[in-house]
């Protein structure tokens, strides 16, 4: 750990998270990368990443200029050499968000704000599980290629995927709803305590992540969005024979 950090871009310039990231494929594994460890310098990032030492630096100068990254400096341990810069995640999207059981606003402006921010967390949440699950494709091709010599098979599953738990589907209904959104409160709250207790092996971290989606709701908005969609059109075509009959 290096002490005495003074930060050295600590911008107020914070663009949208997804559009930032998604310039380059590169940014996202240096973002997973810092997630993890939270700081480290150039060096270490390269050891993480197949690209040289120049293009990690070049990208992680340019995602500091978006306000991605803020950057710090360590105090000077040998004479005559300057201390490496250090990378972090910048704060402002670190932040923990729970959803609060007050009733929303009837402020329309705050509501409006309210809703945006929802937009914007929920797309940032799409891609970032996306792109975490994009990680299993060459695991997975790997695995496929070694089943021919089953020891090399088994000692790749050993390592990565008995980590992965088969996930779980449940369905539940509205009646439900409330009784389910406790014991996951109760829950989250005992992962975080479990999380937060000691100090993290990166070098044996894994990620853990679960959602919930009103599915019934979903298949239901998609058959209502088509049929606008086909009325919109019909009443195009209307539209057009109209003019064309009238002229």
């Amino acid at each position: 750990m290096i002490n005495h950090m003074i930060a050295k871009n600590t911008k107020n310039y914070v663009g949208e998270w997804n559009q930032l990231i998604a310039k380059h494929k590169l940014r996202f594994d240096i973002w997973a990368i810092l997630e993890l460890h939270n700081e480290l310098n150039v060096t270490q990032i390269t050891h993480y990443i197949e690209h040289s030492k120049s293009t990690v630096a070049r990208h992680l100068k340019l995602m500091e200029k978006d306000g991605l990254l803020i950057s710090m400096t360590g105090e000077q341990t040998i004479k005559g050499r300057i201390p490496p810069k250090i990378y972090k995640i910048n704060p402002k999207f670190k932040k923990k968000r729970f959803k609060s059981d007050e009733p929303l606003t009837e402020d329309p402006e705050k509501l409006q704000e309210f809703f945006k921010r929802e937009i914007k967390n929920y797309r940032n949440l799409i891609y970032n599980i996306t792109q975490l699950l994009d990680y299993l494709d060459p695991l997975l091709d790997l695995f496929q290629e070694q089943l021919g010599d089953i020891k090399k098979a088994k000692n790749t599953y050993d390592k990565y995927l008995s980590y992965i738990d088969e996930p779980v589907f449940l369905y539940f209904d509205k009646k439900r709803a409330q009784k389910l959104m406790d014991l996951r409160t109760e829950y989250v709250f005992k992962l975080y305590k479990l999380a937060m207790e000691e100090e993290l092996d990166t070098d044996e971290a894994f990620v853990y992540f679960d959602m919930s989606l009103p599915l019934a709701a979903l298949f239901e908005l998609k058959r209502k969005l088509k049929r606008a969609r086909i009325n919109e059109q019909l009443a195009i075509k209307s539209e057009t024979l109209i003019k064309e009959v009238e002229f």
